[in-house]
Parts: structure tokens; C-alpha cells; sequence
């Protein structure tokens, strides 16, 4: 039985709802493209008297989605900065106000005539995501114990796969994506943020943030008695006090840290190329524009709406898998399956359309949808991965400052993709835009085979030894040894030079107590 309590649960499900859910609003337009694309054309022929050609039409619906992206960019760059100066809660407290005004200029642009202001929404909303990105894991994780904190951590990706369905289908015709109803439609994330802005109030504030950067040590225990059952009370607290005392002895990494020691080198590359992994995997063109893929197989709209929220569902059904599959499987082998099958998929995708296009066989077009299915699928099974591996690579004092770097990454990737998707499929046709993810994904996955390292139940220790083993291995151009079944801290030692290998152990133990015992009960 778990040993939460009910305000844990009324935690999650705010934060999950209000908070994860939100990334609704990138999926929306994919079964509203050709409504708002004729909104957008029949709203600039009122302004100007010409209609818009194909290419103005492209480039201005890539900003109408990619403005999400803009403004995830620009969230995920202050994530840090208000999760430690406002807090975890405070600032998902914050982020659901800016979702509610985001919302509010997207219902309002259809009465005001105004593309303008459905492109400034979700560019709001966007900010919004970013936050959300980094906020909504970081809360989780924080206010549950460490037996079940991986799982925690996933629940934020099983949320975002949610909104990703329930988008498609809100933005059905029959629901609410019709010429009359889109507005309500876009708008409609607004409504769950109000919730988390009235009920968040009411729950705790993470009990690591209370202690470490408030020095609250009550009121810290507290929030703990108020979320779990009283035997697992004092085993968290006791993680959190640990954690305490190494932050006020070693104070928290910058930045430049990150890019400049040599240690890091590895673990930054990875948590980097892991989320430009994904992005090229082609998800951020797939949920975007799904809709236009389905009728370049010669399905009509109705049709393809439909198959799109189809899609959806498959990817949510596989994503609430991936805690159970993560922990059995773990993270490099799951994640170089994901990568792997979704290379096979869009290579299958590509050649069914081309064969489609110049042949016009039935049989293709179903080809090309069985692809997208499986796809789908196959994605789904991996798609929490990057959101966690930086966290598990590095420990409490470099977590945050490489999170936020991981996060801009996917942010801006999926910026560039989504906006430059379009033009570039009318540019070179439909078989042919997806050979960008084709090629970058076959160089992914060599780099990930190469660099990325297990890290299910390890320690950062361990971790940290295997992450040196393969840099070694590189540098001694033999980057296919085999990694040792027992490699363990000290047989890292013993492969490695003394020089590339810094201790991380306690240099003043007498030191250390003092801390300790300054934020002991």
C-alpha cells in the first residue's frame, strides 16, 4: 500500500492537470490547421484585399505553431531563477496566472479579428510550457519519498501524452473545433490553470525547498507529516537534511562550471544530445502537423482528424507504460529502443508516401498510416527519458543549472523544427522532409550507443565511474569496449589516470558535522 497521504494526492493531481496538462495547447493545432489556415487567409484578404499565396500561408501557420516554442525557449531560461527565489509551489502558483492571461488573448482573436493575438496567446502559453518543463518534475520529486520519486517524475510525462490526446480530441469539429468554437478551444487550458491558481494555495510548499533555501526546519517537517504517512516521515527528512548540509558546504554550480571542467564534458553532452535525439526522432513535426501527414495519404480531412486522435491515444496508452518499462529495462537500453524503432518507422513512413506519390496505390497510403501508428507507439514507450536522465546525472549541487540547460535545448530544437517543418516539406515534397530526422537519427543513435550511460539503480558514483570508462574509451580510440559487469568506483579508479579522475569526498568532516548538525532537529 502506498503511504501517501490525501494532500499528496491533491498535489499531484494540481500540478499534473494544471501544470503538465497544459502542453494541450501544442497539439491543438493539429486537427485545427486547415480551419485557422482559412481563418488566418479570410482575415488578411479583409485587411489588405489580397489573399494570402501558399508560402505566406506556410510561414505565417509555422509562427502560429512554433510561437509555443518561442516562448518555451524563454521559460525554461528562468526556471531556475523563480523556482529558487519564489519556490516550487509559488511559482507554479505564478505560471497558472500567465496561463490564464495567455488564454484570455486566445479566446479574445477571433472577435477582434486579430491572428496576432492567437500567435501572442501562445506565445504566453509557450512561457508557460517551459516552466512548466522544469517546475512540475522538480515539485514532484521534491514533496515524494525516494523509493517512489522516479515514478513520480515520469507521471509529468504520462500528463503532457494526456493533454496530447484529449487536444485532438477537443479539437474535433463535433466538440469544440468548429468555425464557431475554435476560440473556446484554444482557450481551454485556461480553465484547469485557474483551478491549480485557487488550490495550490492550500497545499505545501516542497519540503526541500522550505529547508534548504528557506532554513524553515518545522515547517519543512510539516509539509512532510502532511503528505506521507508517518513511518516514511522521518526517512525523508533525513535525505533532506543530508542534501542540506551538502549544499550550504558546497553551495550551488553555475553555469560556466557546467561548459568549462573537464568532468562534465560527458554528462553535458549527454543530457544535450539526448534531447536533440528526441527532437530529430521527428515528434515535434509528427504532433504538429500529423493531421496534413495523414491527408498526404489520401485520406480526407474528416478522416485524418480522426486518425490523428487515434494516434494519440496510442501514444498514451505507451507512455503510461514507460514507468513500469523504464525501471525493468532501464533508461540507455529503453532509450536506444526508442531511437531506434522510431528511425525504422519514419524510414517506413517516407517510403510508403513516396510509393504513394508516384504510384497512387491504395495500399501505400495505408502503409504510410500503420507507420505513423506504430510510431507513435514506439515513441511513446521512451518519451520520459530525456526528461530525467540529466537529473540522474548529476549530482544536487550541478541538477538544477543542467536541467535548465537540457530544457532549452529540446525548447529551441523544437522551435527550429516546427518552424522550418513546413516550408522545407513544400520545398522538397512530402517523402522527402522527413530524411533530416532519418539522417540525424542514425548519427544519434551512434552517439548515444557511445556516450549515454545506465543509470538505473545507481548511485552518482557509479554513474559518474561509467560515464569516465566511456570518455576513456573515446580517447583511446576504442569506443566499443565493453563495459564491465562489476564496474564499480574503485575499478574506475584503477582504469583511469589519477589526473582525470577528481575525488568528490568530504575534505573536512569536522566541517562537514557543524553543517550537519546546524539543520539537525
Amino acid at each position: 500500500m502506498l503511504p501517501f497521504l490525501p494532500r499528496y494526492y491533491l498535489s499531484v493531481i494540481v500540478v499534473t492537470l494544471g501544470g503538465s496538462a497544459q502542453f494541450y495547447s501544442y497539439g491543438i493545432v493539429n486537427v485545427c490547421q486547415e480551419l485557422l489556415s482559412e481563418w488566418i487567409n479570410s482575415t488578411y484578404f479583409e485587411r489588405t484585399g489580397e489573399p494570402l499565396t501558399l508560402t505566406q500561408s506556410n510561414v505565417i501557420w509555422s509562427f502560429v505553431v512554433s510561437s509555443v516554442a518561442i516562448g518555451a525557449i524563454c521559460g525554461s531560461l528562468v526556471t531556475r531563477t523563480l523556482a529558487e527565489k519564489f519556490g516550487r509551489r509559488n511559482a507554479l502558483i505564478m505560471n497558472g496566472v500567465l496561463n490564464v492571461c495567455g488564454a484570455l488573448l486566445e479566446l479574445l482573436a477571433k472577435p477582434a479579428a486579430s491572428p496576432e493575438f492567437l500567435i501572442a496567446g501562445r506565445l504566453i502559453l509557450g512561457v508557460n510550457m517551459g516552466l512548466t518543463s522544469g517546475l512540475v518534475p522538480m515539485y514532484l520529486m521534491e514533496i515524494t519519498p525516494g523509493k517512489w520519486r522516479g515514478s513520480a517524475g515520469t507521471l509529468h510525462q504520462v500528463a503532457v501524452a494526456f493533454s496530447d490526446w484529449f487536444s485532438l480530441f477537443v479539437g474535433l469539429p463535433e466538440i469544440l473545433g468548429s468555425r464557431a468554437l475554435w476560440p473556446y478551444a484554444f482557450a481551454f487550458p485556461g480553465f484547469p490553470a485557474l483551478l491549480l491558481v485557487i488550490i495550490l494555495p492550500f497545499c505545501p510548499e516542497s519540503p526541500k525547498f522550505t529547508l534548504m533555501n528557506l532554513g524553515r526546519r518545522e515547517e519543512s517537517l510539516n509539509a512532510i507529516k502532511s503528505l506521507v504517512e508517518e513511518k516514511e516521515v522521518q526517512p525523508m527528512f533525513r535525505t533532506i537534511v543530508k542534501e542540506a548540509a551538502q549544499f550550504s558546504r558546497e553551495g550551488r554550480g553555475t553555469y560556466k562550471e557546467l561548459f568549462t571542467r573537464k568532468e562534465f564534458r560527458i554528462p553535458i553532452t549527454v543530457s544535450i544530445l539526448v534531447m536533440i535525439s528526441q527532437q530529430f526522432t521527428g515528434c515535434t513535426a509528427v504532433f504538429a502537423y500529423s493531421t496534413d501527414m495523414f491527408v498526404n495519404a489520401n485520406l480526407n480531412i474528416d478522416t485524418a482528424r480522426h486518425a490523428t486522435l487515434a494516434i494519440g491515444i496510442v501514444y498514451f496508452l505507451f507512455a503510461c507504460s514507460s514507468p513500469f518499462l523504464i525501471e525493468r529495462l532501464g533508461r540507455r537500453f529503453l532509450s536506444l529502443f526508442q531511437l531506434v524503432s522510431c528511425l525504422i518507422a519514419l524510414i517506413f513512413l517516407s517510403t510508403f508516401t513516396y510509393i504513394q506519390q508516384i504510384s497512387n496505390h491504395a495500399w501505400a497510403s495505408y502503409g504510410s498510416i500503420g507507420a505513423l501508428i506504430g510510431y507513435m507507439a514506439l515513441y511513446g514507450i521512451g518519451s520520459p527519458i530525456p526528461w530525467m536522465i540529466t537529473a540522474e546525472l548529476f549530482n544536487t549541487k550541478y541538477r538544477s543549472a543542467a536541467v535548465t540547460v537540457a530544457v532549452f535545448t529540446a525548447w529551441t530544437f523544437a522551435f527550429i523544427i516546427s518552424t522550418a517543418y513546413l516550408p522545407f516539406q513544400q520545398l522538397v515534397g512530402v517523402a522527402f522532409s522527413y530524411l533530416p530526422f532519418i539522417i540525424i537519427s542514425c548519427i544519434s543513435i551512434l552517439f548515444m550507443y557511445l556516450l549515454l550511460p545506465e543509470t538505473r539503480d545507481k548511485n552518482i558514483d557509479d554513474i559518474v565511474t561509467e560515464i569516465r570508462f566511456r570518455g576513456q574509451s573515446l580517447s583511446i580510440m576504442q569506443p566499443f569496449r565493453t563495459i564491465p559487469s562489476d564496474l564499480a568506483i574503485n575499478e574506475g579508479r584503477r582504469l583511469l589516470p589519477p589526473e582525470n579522475f577528481e575525488e568528490e569526498e568530504d575534505n573536512d568532516p569536522q566541517q562537514n558535522h557543524e553543517n550537519y548538525q546546524a539543520i539537525l532537529p
